[in-house]
């Protein structure tokens, strides 16, 4: 947690009122030379360049702890020196740093697992005279069904999650503390007390920061509800990101980069924190 001092460093070196940025992994940040995904050098240079702003960060992924964990060990083996304060993980559980390690944010990661079992209870029972049907027809190449997840990955080319993802909202009508999100071709059910903004202004509360102390940058779906003034009062996106997505920045008056991908989040990054 922040100190007093640290605090109001902080809000006299970093550029309007930036004190945090909330980073997504795919499509944001990620390269693939290593295939299971390794921070772009791009992303690198601008993340170790921020605690000379005093600019902290935060991953926020729908990807679990551990693999958040394998991400960065494989990024620093690329030179990162600048690890995040925390890490959300799948879009619902918060883990700040203390030192060299992550420990759960309590109550909160509780209640969140708390929320997740009662609504992927519920859901697979909604569901559950439809799952032969969704994977007959979708073909899935996962399907996530469990205590705390009820998610498919599809092959992610036409329209097939787009379809999936209003089907899956007319099985599940009526489930009014559900919401669905989307990432390229996963398509994941998630209670509405949690999600990659709700879970990013818990851990804010932590770390006394507020709206106006954050920057989120993302590109699809389960983006956008961390991309909302709400949360984050600085925002941006890729050149290269989803409709929906470049619609919810510009009209949050935020940057859209001309760059794709990280070095358009790097060029988002160096526009709004280093001026």
């Amino acid at each position: 947690m922040l100190t007093d001092v640290e605090i109001e460093s902080e809000t006299v070196s970093a550029v309007q009122g930036i004190r945090m940025i909330s980073l997504d992994f795919d499509g944001t940040i990620l390269s693939y030379d290593d295939p299971a995904g390794v921070f772009h050098p791009a992303i690198i240079n601008v993340l170790n360049a921020l605690p000379a702003h005093g600019v902290r960060w935060c991953a926020n992924s729908g990807r679990e702890f551990d693999d958040q964990l394998a991400v960065l060990e494989r990024s620093r083996k690329r030179g990162l020196d600048h690890l995040p304060d925390a890490l959300i993980c799948s879009e619902s559980m918060v883990y700040y740093r203390d030192g060299a390690s992550y420990h759960p944010l309590q109550p909160w990661n509780n209640a969140a697992e708390s929320y997740l079992r009662d609504c992927h209870r519920r859901v697979q029972d909604r569901l559950t005279d439809r799952l032969d049907y969704i994977v007959n027809t979708y073909q899935p190449v996962t399907s996530m069904i469990g205590d705390l997840y009820t998610a498919f990955l599809l092959r992610d080319h036409g329209s097939q999650p787009a379809k999936l993802f209003l089907e899956l909202q007319r099985f599940l009508d009526g489930m009014e503390d559900i919401m669905l999100t989307r990432n390229g071709g996963w398509v994941a059910v998630m209670h509405r007390e949690l999600g990659k903004g709700n879970a990013l202004l818990e851990y804010a509360r932590h770390a006394r920061l507020t709206p106006e102390h954050l920057l989120a940058i993302g590109d699809h779906y389960n983006d956008l509800p961390m991309l909302t003034p709400r949360v984050a009062r600085h925002l941006g996106c890729p050149g290269d990101a989803i409709p929906e997505v470049r619609q919810a920045v510009s009209k949050a008056g935020g940057r859209i980069a001309e760059a794709s991908g990280p070095q358009g989040t790097a060029e988002v990054i160096q526009s709004l924190v280093f001026g």
